[in-house]
């Protein structure tokens, strides 16, 4: 049993402490269209309902389960998407959301993990689900951000940018 956040958890998979624990699991979220994840040393995770039809320069994995439902995804109103998907991540459950990122970042050598859907934030105007689940998690003690500029290493093996 732990207190995280002022919340009691008890009997949680060692995966979900450690990203509860701020430990050894980082949590980022991007868009799929983000070229810096093929240098960026990380596991870029998929939350979206479907994937880029064109060929990525880096390898993923989906977790389809944190993708808004098809009947979520249809609303267009953002309050009432907010609270459709919220709905849909509590029925989930944390510790079980927790679990399964765990599990996926303990797959990738504890790397963070950047998970991703299609919407550019930057346009004003701007919303997706993964600002919901960035809220849902912050709301729970659990650190997740939008991954910027110099956030993550780049890879050892990543190729070097030319200078001239």
């Amino acid at each position: 049993m732990g207190n995280h956040g002022g919340r009691r958890v008890e009997h949680l998979p060692a995966a979900s402490e450690r990203i509860l624990s701020g430990g050894a699991v980082d949590l980022f979220t991007s868009r799929w269209a983000n070229r810096e994840l093929a240098h960026l040393a990380c596991r870029p995770v998929g939350i979206s309902r479907g994937v880029p039809m064109s060929p990525l320069a880096y390898p993923y994995k989906l977790a389809r389960w944190l993708a808004p439902s098809g009947a979520t995804f249809a609303l267009e109103d953002e309050g009432r998407f907010r609270e459709s998907y919220r709905a849909q991540l509590e029925a989930l459950g944390l510790d079980a959301i927790l679990d399964r990122l765990g599990r996926i970042a303990e797959e990738a050598g504890g790397q963070p993990l950047v998970l991703l859907c299609y919407e550019d934030l930057t346009k004003p105007g701007q919303w997706c689900h993964r600002q919901h689940l960035s809220a849902f998690l912050l709301g729970r003690g659990v650190e997740i951000r939008e991954l910027g500029p110099g956030d993550l290493p780049h890879r050892p093996d990543a190729p070097q940018q030319a200078l001239f």
